[in-house]
C-alpha cells in the first residue's frame, strides 16, 4: 500500500506546485503590465521592454526600461516572491560616458527597431541633441519631443557631457530655405559637403563674403550662404505666432512629398508636416498624430467649423464606442473657408465642402478633433526650441 500512495502524493503534490507555479507567473505579468501601463503607456516616449523567463522554477525578470521608478515599482510590488533581478536602467553600459549625442546628417532616418527592415518611426535634422540610451550595432535614441527610436552610428555623433554641452554652448546659425547645400569653400560652384533641409543647425566658426564659415558635430569644415541661413538667436528673437505666419509656412511646403516617418522639407508625413511647420516658428512639438491631439487649447467642434480659427490643428480618425478612446489617424491645419492644409500624397490644400473640386470626403467624413496651439506655447507637448531640456546645457 506504501508504494502505491507515496507516488501519488508526489503528482498530486507536482501538480500542485505547478499549478502555484503558474499563478505565480500569472500574477508577476499583470504586475509588470499594471507597471508598464502606470509608467509607461505610451512606449514611444520611454522604453519599457520587461518579460518573465524561467530559471531553475525561479522567474527572471529580464529587459530593459528608461524609467527608474517603473523598475523601482515593479520589485515593491512583487515584495518578497522569489525572483532573479535583470532588468537593465537604460542608458545602460553599452553606451559608457557618451550618453548624449548631435544629429550629423541633414536628415536622419529612425527606426521602430535596430535593423534597415524596420518601419521607419521618425526623422531628426542635422544639428538636433538627443539622449543616448543603448548600443547594440544600432543606437537607441531619445529626442527633443521625447520619441524613441534607433539609428546607425553613421547618423549622428555619440558624445560625453562635455563635448556635449560645448555643443549646446556654441554660437550656431540655422538653415532657414526648403533645401540647399554646404559647401567646401566660400563659392557654391565648387564641392558640396552636404544637403541641407530648413531646421538644420551648424556651428558658427565665422564668415567669408556673402558666407557663414560652420563646423559640423564631426569636426567637418564648410560653408553656408548667408541668404538661405541666419544666426540661431536672431532667427529665434524674430519669430512670431499668428493664424497668417501658420498658414504661409504650411503653403511654403506646398507639393512637399509624403513619405511614412518623414519630419524634413524634403519628405514628410501628415504629423511631420504639423511639427515642421511649428518648428519653421521655433517651435517643439510632439511627434505624432495620436501625440499632438492631446496637446494645445480643445476646439469646440459640436457646431461643425464654425469656432475653428486658422492655424487651428484638425485631427480626423474613428470615434471610440463601448468606452475605447478616438482613433486618431490624420492631422492638418484649418485654413479658413472650410480648407486644410495637410501631408496626403505631398502637402495639398483640401475641403470640407462637397461642391469643391479638392473635396476630400473621407477626411471631411471622420474630422472629429480640434485644438489651437496659439496661446498654448509653454503647455505640455508643445514649447519653444530654447526652453527644451536638450537644447540646454546638462547640470
Amino acid at each position: 500500500m506504501i508504494r502505491i500512495y507515496i507516488p501519488l502524493l508526489l503528482l498530486i503534490y507536482f501538480i500542485n506546485s505547478c499549478k502555484d507555479s503558474n499563478r505565480s507567473y500569472e500574477n508577476l505579468i499583470v504586475l509588470v503590465d499594471n507597471v508598464q501601463q502606470e509608467y509607461v503607456p505610451d512606449k514611444r516616449e520611454n522604453v519599457y521592454d520587461i518579460n518573465i523567463e524561467d530559471k531553475d522554477g525561479i522567474p527572471v525578470l529580464k529587459g530593459y526600461t528608461s524609467v527608474p521608478q517603473a523598475k523601482k515599482e515593479l520589485l515593491q510590488k512583487i515584495g518578497s516572491e522569489a525572483y532573479i533581478d535583470s532588468i537593465v536602467i537604460l542608458p545602460d553600459s553599452s553606451v559608457g560616458d557618451k550618453v548624449y549625442g548631435v544629429i550629423n546628417v541633414s536628415v536622419a532616418d529612425l527606426r521602430t527597431q535596430g535593423k534597415y527592415s524596420a518601419e521607419m518611426a521618425t526623422q531628426l535634422l542635422l544639428g538636433t541633441p538627443v539622449e543616448v540610451l543603448q548600443h547594440n550595432n544600432w543606437w537607441r535614441l531619445k529626442s527633443p519631443e521625447g520619441y524613441v527610436a534607433w539609428t546607425t552610428v553613421y547618423s549622428f555623433v555619440p558624445m560625453t557631457k562635455s563635448e556635449f554641452n560645448n555643443w549646446i554652448n556654441a554660437d550656431k546659425i540655422i538653415f532657414t530655405d526648403i533645401y540647399g547645400f554646404a559647401y567646401e569653400s566660400a563659392d557654391k560652384d565648387k564641392m558640396i559637403v552636404s544637403d541641407l533641409v530648413f531646421g538644420n543647425m551648424l556651428k558658427l566658426e565665422g564668415e567669408t563674403g556673402r558666407f557663414y564659415n560652420v563646423s559640423y558635430p564631426d569636426g567637418r569644415r564648410g560653408y553656408v550662404l548667408k541668404s538661405q541661413s541666419q544666426p540661431f538667436d536672431k532667427w529665434i528673437s524674430s519669430l512670431t505666432l499668428t493664424e497668417q505666419s501658420i498658414l504661409n509656412k504650411a503653403v511654403s511646403l506646398k507639393g512637399v512629398p509624403y513619405t511614412w516617418g518623414g519630419t524634413s522639407t524634403k519628405m514628410m508625413d501628415c504629423s511631420g508636416f504639423t511639427k515642421t511647420v511649428l518648428l519653421m516658428h521655433g517651435i517643439i512639438t510632439l511627434r505624432d498624430a495620436s501625440q499632438q491631439v492631446n496637446t494645445g487649447i480643445p476646439v469646440d467642434i459640436s457646431k461643425g467649423y464654425e469656432n475653428l480659427r486658422p492655424g487651428d490643428l484638425m485631427f480626423f480618425g474613428k470615434r471610440g464606442h463601448d468606452g475605447k478612446k478616438d482613433r486618431i489617424r490624420h492631422v492638418g491645419f484649418y485654413m479658413g473657408n472650410n480648407e486644410f492644409i495637410h501631408a496626403s500624397g505631398y502637402v495639398r490644400i483640401s475641403s470640407m465642402d462637397s461642391t469643391k473640386t479638392n473635396y476630400d470626403e473621407t477626411n471631411a467624413k471622420e474630422f472629429i478633433r480640434a485644438s489651437r496651439v496659439i496661446g498654448s506655447v509653454g503647455t505640455k507637448g508643445i514649447c519653444k526650441i530654447t526652453e527644451n531640456p536638450l537644447y540646454k546645457e546638462q547640470p
